[in-house]
């Protein structure tokens, strides 16, 4: 009878594990990362080439994890998006945070973002504020017909997306575009009377003038993003390795929110103060203390 029983508890060993005999964590040995051309996130030629904020992100992250090789694949936004969707296992270093997982699991907050605004002309800038108020008010605008809204193909605005799914149900066009360097196309368009204006980050604005010297286009504030903050996160495909990845990214983080490399390309593209506070003092507040 005690062979039995001996006999009976082995087999259940080895059919019904217990917690620590549970599988292992997925062993991650080289990050995947996938970027895209959208300066100022990834700038990959030019005068500032390599200085992009998510660049120099990865940099440093990949300098205190140099015990994992890595690699970077340059890929339109809609593949990457797709490959998320399709459970392939890489990593976006500049992802809007979420703490909640989906298609994607993020890291801790890594800096934030001034709130998106609007990108037009000067002279469609007076005309925007004469009719929608300064801030501008984007429900207002999307439906005046007499303006034309573009943006990157890929893009969400978390606050302020609902305004746009609406405004497309009601009939409204709102133009996509697809393809290389699609924030500084955008741009292009809007120059060129194409469009009249766009939703973006001040930093493209910035970008914008660092690159040109100068420039026709002006960033104008929206009133239902006053006050608001944008944070930034790695995202990785919510998977196993996604998962593991994420817990390594993580564990440097507070080494990385703070390396020099990385302060300093956010002192270079957040070069302007629309708060009350310099942004360092900001992201001490928003990211560091709260994460720390």
């Amino acid at each position: 009878m005690q062979y039995f029983l001996i006999s009976v508890c082995v087999l259940l060993s080895l059919v019904l594990p217990g917690k620590a005999a549970e599988r292992a964590p997925e062993h991650v040995s080289s990050l995947h990362w996938v970027i895209n051309t959208a300066p100022p996130f990834h700038i990959l030629d030019g005068p500032f080439a390599g200085q992009g904020i998510c660049d120099v992100l990865i940099n440093v992250i990949d300098a205190h994890l140099a015990e994992l090789d890595s690699e970077r694949l340059v890929l339109p936004q809609s593949r990457i998006r797709q490959q998320f969707q399709r459970k392939e296992n890489q990593c976006f270093p500049c992802m809007i945070f979420r703490p909640l997982p989906g298609e994607t699991i993020q890291s801790e907050p890594t800096h934030f973002y001034y709130p998106h605004g609007i990108i037009t002309t000067s002279a469609k800038a007076e005309m925007i504020k004469e009719r929608h108020g300064n801030p501008v008010r984007l429900a207002s605008l999307i439906n005046d017909r007499s303006f034309r809204l573009g943006y990157p193909d890929g893009r969400h605005y978390p606050a302020v997306q609902h305004i746009l799914d609406r405004a497309e149900q009601g009939g409204i066009t709102l133009l996509a575009h697809t393809g290389e360097n699609a924030p500084l196309a955008i741009l292009s368009m809007i120059k060129m009377g194409r469009i009249d204006y766009t939703l973006e980050y001040q930093i493209l604005h910035n970008f914008e003038l660092a690159q040109q010297g100068t420039t026709d286009l002006v960033f104008l504030p929206v009133a239902e993003t006053q006050g608001q903050h944008v944070l930034g996160a790695v995202g990785c495909t919510n998977t196993e390795w996604g998962q593991a990845a994420i817990q390594q990214i993580n564990r440097v983080l507070p080494q990385v929110r703070q390396h020099p490399d990385f302060l300093q390309v956010l002192e270079v593209w957040f070069n302007d103060e629309p708060e009350s506070a310099p942004y360092f003092e900001l992201l001490r507040s928003r990211v560091w203390q709260t994460t720390d």
